[in-house]
């Protein structure tokens, strides 16, 4: 019950220190809180769930919290190029049929 507790709490940690801005954050060796587990710790360390957290189980948990949000990332940027790619080629499309003239011919057909 008491280590749930810390677990969750650690999880609590993360999500409040490990956030869009200071994933935007890079050190002078060009690393993240989300690549880095030295770069996070140094900003997780002042917070007592820390250290109440056992230390074998910290890095693991925030490689989890770290891959999750890469993942969601991804996600979210894949996403932006698709609709990119799709508006692109629409407005190619439309514009091309416009163009060449060929949608009234196509109507009358």
């Amino acid at each position: 019950m008491l280590h749930e507790r810390c677990t969750n709490d650690f999880k609590t940690l993360l999500a409040e220190v490990i956030t869009a801005e200071t994933v935007a954050q890079k050190t002078e060796d060009g690393k993240t809180v989300l690549d880095s587990w030295s770069t996070a710790k140094r900003l997780l360390k002042p917070d007592p769930r820390y250290s109440k957290m056992p230390r074998k189980e910290r890095e693991t948990l925030w490689r989890r919290y770290a891959e999750e949000m890469l993942r969601k990332q991804k996600s979210q940027q894949d996403k932006k190029e698709d609709k990119h790619t799709d508006s692109k080629n629409r407005s190619a499309n439309e514009s091309g049929r416009y163009q060449s003239g060929s949608r009234r011919t196509n109507d009358r057909r």
